[in-house]
């Protein structure tokens, strides 16, 4: 974990008193000894994590009912001379007393009490920037938290505003796979449906690697070329990305608020979207000028044309995206980082910039040499989920195997598309849908 901690972002409690750590850190709340975390998900203020016992762990802010759970509790100040890791030297001239709420900043598990004990078991979790959903080995959804419109108006159903524990969504059904953007969410179902409600721009895939999108284009995002870079610019319905038509084998994509990635069978990864916020690693690289929209100034403002990253040395596998930051996970479990930085999100210790413009491995003691397999991206911070290396006389490590599906499947060497579409989907037409900020 690394960022900004304001708040208990990070979820590490009472261990830390800093406010920002610029590198990766082992969060021991998280142990895979007392906990075992299977997948993560990260919005915009809060996180959360499913474990391999079936609990959901929830942190950080909980103000519109994001962690499921009461946190009422008289605020604690961390220990004046509590434990610090950065992974790197310790800083401690600016490290400043932290008030915090402890049920908020360590990681506890969600109210379970509506939730049916028999049977139910938890496959997925996502967020949305104030919102949290699980989806069920039934088909069903849960979900707490709220959504904020463009005016800032907070509603979470029809008929609430704020919904503070886990409660059933009515009528869907089916469930196969749940994506999350900013203010948005989106359920395919086995049918070959696809139900979506909120704002902002949302992918899909289909079982031909053909990718399709919609949403808002203000900065090209979507990839479609209509209307791309007015302010107003949407795209209404799902429509191909027309420089990904003819064979490009997408097996997943993802994105960020005004950038997205995807990745093809090949390992390669393309970015699109806006250029000045250094989200997609293009700097140096010799782009036609027909694939980039420029502003008025003449500076280039939005790659309209898919592009491959260029500073990656291996099989990309895995990618993420937090609002104008990236990720690329390796084959062999290195991760590379890029993009805006200014808290450290990127996790890249560097004091004169507030930009990392190219993808830059990242390395300390906690993640150089580990298998890493997932990355969650928040706003302003980041989380890494990597690969238990069990002792001689250690715990089990077979929860390892709850591990999100396609994840396991990257790290075998299998395909993707067609494992995938064959033992976790139900429905014959789409393979990955993703939402995003």
């Amino acid at each position: 974990m690394f960022g900004i901690n304001y708040g208990g972002k990070l979820g590490l409690g009472d261990a830390t008193k800093k406010l920002e750590l610029p590198g990766p850190v082992l969060n021991q709340n998280l142990s895979t000894e007392a906990v075992g975390v299977v997948q993560l998900a990260a919005g915009e203020v809060h996180s959360a994590a499913l474990t391999h016992s079936n609990r959901i762990l929830t942190w950080a802010a909980n103000d519109e009912g994001t962690l499921g759970r009461d946190t009422i509790v008289e605020s604690k100040k961390t220990p004046i001379d509590a434990t610090s890791d950065n992974g790197e030297e310790d800083d401690d001239d600016d490290d400043d007393e932290v008030e915090l709420n402890l049920k908020e900043a360590t990681p506890l598990p969600v109210d379970s009490s509506h939730v049916p004990e028999d049977g139910t078991v938890f496959t997925q979790l996502v967020t949305t920037d104030s919102a949290t959903f699980a989806l069920t080995n039934k088909g069903l959804v849960y979900s707490w938290g709220t959504f904020r419109d463009n005016n800032g108006t907070a509603r979470f159903s029809p008929k609430s505003t704020i919904q503070r524990a886990p409660a059933l969504i009515p009528d869907l059904k089916d469930v196969v796979k749940l994506v999350a953007g900013a203010q948005h969410v989106s359920a395919p179902i086995s049918n070959d449906t696809v139900f979506s409600w909120g704002i902002y721009h949302s992918f899909s895939i289909r079982k031909t690697g053909h990718l399709y999108a919609w949403g808002s284009n203000n900065f090209g995002q979507t990839g479609v070329f209509q209307s791309a870079g007015q302010s107003d610019a949407v795209i209404s319905y799902p429509t191909p990305v027309p420089s990904l038509e003819k064979g490009s084998g997408i097996v997943s994509v993802t994105g960020g608020k005004d950038h997205s990635l995807v990745v093809t069978e090949q390992g390669q990864c393309l970015v699109w979207g806006r250029i000045d916020n250094n989200a997609l690693d293009i700097i140096g690289q010799d782009i036609p000028t027909s694939d980039i929209i420029f502003d008025t100034y003449n500076k280039p403002r939005i790659l309209k044309v898919p592009t491959p990253i260029s500073s990656v040395d291996g099989k990309v596998v895995f990618t993420a995206a937090g609002t104008d930051h990236s990720f690329a996970i390796i084959q062999d479990g290195r991760a590379y980082s890029w993009g805006f930085n200014a808290q450290r999100q990127v996790g890249h210790r560097n004091e004169e910039e507030d930009e990392v413009e190219l993808p830059t491995q990242l390395k300390n003691r906690h993640v150089s040499g580990k298998m890493l397999v997932s990355v969650a991206a928040g706003g302003q911070f980041s989380i890494f989920l990597r690969l238990h290396e069990p002792q001689a006389k250690g715990p089990s490590n077979q929860h390892q195997d709850r591990i999100y599906p396609a994840l396991r499947n990257y790290h075998r060497q299998e395909s993707y598309s067609e494992r995938d579409r064959r033992d976790n989907y139900r429905g014959p037409f789409l393979t990955q849908i993703a939402s995003m900020a």
